[in-house]
């Protein structure tokens, strides 16, 4: 199986590079859906940690606000890491059809919110109430689906970061989660075999070269237009993996 969808995978994560690449965001969603296109859910999750967290990683603690968001958040970066284990306990005993239906719906939600600039606004954003949910609800979710957006993303764009701090405190969410999604698999799941792990770690390669192609073409894109393109694809390829569901069960 690995030596037939070994140029898929590369071609798929240098794509999702070049989307992080100009918009900051959306490795792990494209990668994820893609591959659960032309594979299963689980292999998917799994192929995606190693290169979600290293991208996550240099965008996360790699600048200006990394003191600032640490202290304010840390306690619910952790807390949202140990609701994975929750979700992913919960994924390996359903049927692989709930969370694949699940994550199609989230993808297509959230991709439908910001093209409709639906605004969510927050009325006390420090409520620890609030944030535990928030936080906890976003690990149960990465879990269960591999998806890391839903509703960490709302959050953050409802605190009004400028782009530089929202790109870097998705990329420390984003880095936790993945964190805690590869320790939950490799406790509960015996999926990560040696050359899921070997193919993970050599799609980094292909996802930093997709990253600097997406920042040379920031200079000659519309970043707006790209962003809009990027969703609409995002809700064809939720509509295409429920047909996937479809057609095969």
């Amino acid at each position: 199986m690995f030596e037939n969808i070994t140029l898929y995978l590369f071609i798929i994560f240098t794509i999702s590079g070049l989307v992080k690449g100009v918009i900051g965001m959306g490795l792990p969603t494209v990668s994820l859906l893609l591959l659960t296109l032309i594979t299963d859910l689980n292999t998917a999750i799994s192929l995606i940690i190693i290169p979600s967290l290293v991208t996550n990683v240099f965008q996360g603690f790699f600048g200006r606000h990394l003191k600032e968001l640490i202290n304010e958040f840390w306690i619910f970066f952790v807390g949202s890491g140990i609701f994975v284990y929750l979700g992913t306990f919960i994924f390996l005993k359903i049927k692989i059809l709930i969370p694949t239906i699940l994550l199609s719906i989230l993808i297509i939600i959230y991709s439908c919110v910001i093209l409709l600039k639906i605004n969510i606004s927050i009325n006390n954003e420090k409520s620890i109430f609030f944030r535990s949910l928030v936080f906890s609800s976003n690990g149960f979710l990465t879990g269960i689906t591999g998806s890391l957006l839903v509703p960490g993303v709302f959050y953050f764009q409802a605190l009004g970061f400028k782009k530089e701090k929202l790109l870097q405190a998705l990329g420390l969410h984003f880095s936790f989660l993945s964190i805690f999604l590869g320790l939950s698999n490799s406790q509960f799941n015996n999926y990560l075999a040696k050359e899921l792990l070997l193919i993970s770690f050599l799609s980094c390669i292909f996802a930093f070269l997709g990253m600097y192609v997406g920042n040379y073409f920031t200079k000659n894109i519309n970043e707006k237009t790209f962003k809009n393109l990027f969703l609409y694809s995002l809700i064809v390829l939720g509509f295409l993996l429920t047909l996937k569901i479809y057609i095969f069960h």
